[in-house]
């Protein structure tokens, strides 16, 4: 089967352009600036201490993120302030573009305001008072706009169930001027470990929306895994399926190994790695690194 042609968004970052759906292998969104199941993160961002976020944006895009996820939303904070201090330290240290995430409509219009170059917004559901916030923001500023498949009744079980969702904020976005080829849907995946279809229904639903409704798709990847062991393999293990049904970006850790090598075989197995090129630089700097700690 011919594979299904969804548009080519480009988002834009201080310096960089990135362009979700040219290619097989999917864009990595850096999941590290976000406090959830961080204490040290919660810690500093409670009494303003945001230096560390030039750390962790470094580091992600060093090793390989193509965007970065800013979620600063820790609560008893001045969650705008929060926001604009991190836009600036992350795109005064990286080049990358970011996604703005935010549950917060107040903090999400002042960060599209101060931001450089054209970013994403993670996320709209499919709630109607979400959608009526979010989509005319994204329509406004010509940010790219995620929408998970959630609704006022949930997370669905089924893909068919979350196909509805998707095909409803769509039309929700198309009717404020927003074309579909600037939406993400997020396809959600759930924890495998507390039911066998969690997994399968995010599977279905990246390739329903790829094939039938022409967008470019996307997960939270690690949430699959929670609650089992050896979470990192299975992390990959799973970004590779969903690359296989589509889906153009998620938003994982850039720094596990685990996922640079599946990135780089997703790569080298899809043809986008000019002889072998890509796969044996990371190869030969990995058993670097091993050899110089096994010497100390």
């Amino acid at each position: 089967m011919a594979r299904a042609v969804v548009p080519v968004i480009e988002l834009k970052g201080s310096g960089k352009t990135v362009k979700i759906g040219a290619t097989r292998t999917p864009m990595i969104v850096g999941e590290r600036i976000n406090p959830t199941n961080r204490k040290e993160l919660i810690a500093k961002l409670k009494v303003g201490e945001f230096a560390m976020l030039e750390g962790e944006a470094k580091k992600q895009v060093q090793n390989g993120a193509d965007i970065l996820d800013i979620n600063v939303g820790v609560p008893g904070i001045d969650e705008k302030h929060a926001m604009l201090e991190a836009l600036r330290i992350v795109q005064d240290a990286v080049e990358v573009p970011v996604w703005i995430d935010t549950s917060n409509p107040e903090v999400l219009a002042a960060g599209l305001k101060a931001v450089r170059g054209r970013p994403g917004i993670n996320s709209t559901t499919g709630e109607e008072k979400r959608m009526d916030v979010v989509i005319p923001l994204a329509a406004e500023y010509g940010a790219a706009l995620v929408g998970l498949c959630i609704d006022d009744t949930g997370i669905p079980q089924t893909a068919e169930k979350r196909v509805e969702i998707a095909r409803k904020i769509i039309d929700k976005a198309e009717k404020n001027g927003l074309d579909r080829k600037n939406i993400i849907i997020d396809c959600v995946a759930l924890a495998c470990s507390t039911g066998e279809s969690g997994a399968k229904a995010t599977l279905d639903t990246i390739r329903i929306c790829t094939e039938e409704l022409g967008v470019n798709t996307t997960v939270g990847l690690s949430n699959v895994s929670f609650g089992l062991p050896d979470r990192p393999v299975l992390n990959a293990a799973f970004m590779l399926m969903c690359a296989g049904q589509g889906m153009t970006c998620f938003i994982g850790n850039p720094n596990d190994p685990h996922m640079q090598v599946a990135l780089k075989s997703s790569k080298l197995f899809w043809g986008e790695d000019k002889f072998a090129m890509g796969y044996l630089t990371y190869y030969r700097k990995r058993q670097a690194e091993l050899a110089a700690s096994e010497k100390k």
